[in-house]
């Protein structure tokens, strides 16, 4: 069926649409790309974005992107994360003494989710960074159970020791002479 240009009441621009196929069949209404804002009628990849900003606080973005922005911008930085070596996914530049990690997890229609975690070096980070952001919505800070010294996920800006951990349980390790 051709597309048939429609104005959406309250909308105030002009979007596209197919004609209803069959009998009380809806029509598939357009989703706007966040990254190249063009209207699309595909189902968008669902993008969650996490990275600790320079105060060391989580900040977290969800972004919906078309099937094409998604293989143009993002397949080629999550190949080339799936290396076991600090090397920057986007201009292959060691980043063993020093990397801003950003981490993504994607869910791509009818696939089930994957995971990318970015050693970026500081020019690439601040430009997946700005991508990240067009057309994301920011996700709600999750809170850390400070009783217990448990975060809920995502990046920490901190990691503490075996010894803090056994401490913070109240099972000190006893040592064993033997």
């Amino acid at each position: 069926m051709p597309w048939q240009p429609y104005r959406y009441i309250g909308v105030g621009r002009e979007l596209w649409h197919r004609e209803p196929v069959g009998v009380g069949a809806p029509a598939m209404i357009p989703k706007l790309c966040g990254l190249c804002k063009q209207q699309r009628t595909e189902k968008p990849a669902s993008l969650y974005w996490a990275w600790t900003a320079e105060n060391g606080r989580r900040k977290a973005y969800k972004q919906k992107v078309c099937v094409d922005c998604m293989r143009d911008k993002y397949v080629p930085l999550i190949a080339a994360s799936e290396e076991p070596v600090l090397i920057c996914p986007a201009c292959g530049m060691s980043t063993v003494d020093d990397y801003e990690a950003v981490y993504l997890t994607y869910c791509l229609p009818g696939m089930p989710p994957g995971q990318s975690e970015m050693p970026l070096c500081a020019e690439h980070a601040t430009i997946v960074r700005a991508w990240a952001l067009e057309g994301a919505s920011l996700l709600p800070d999750r809170q850390q159970d400070d009783s217990r010294g448990v975060g809920v996920g995502g990046p920490r800006s901190y990691a503490p020791d075996s010894k803090a951990t056994w401490d913070a349980l109240g099972l000190a390790p006893q040592r064993r002479d033997g």
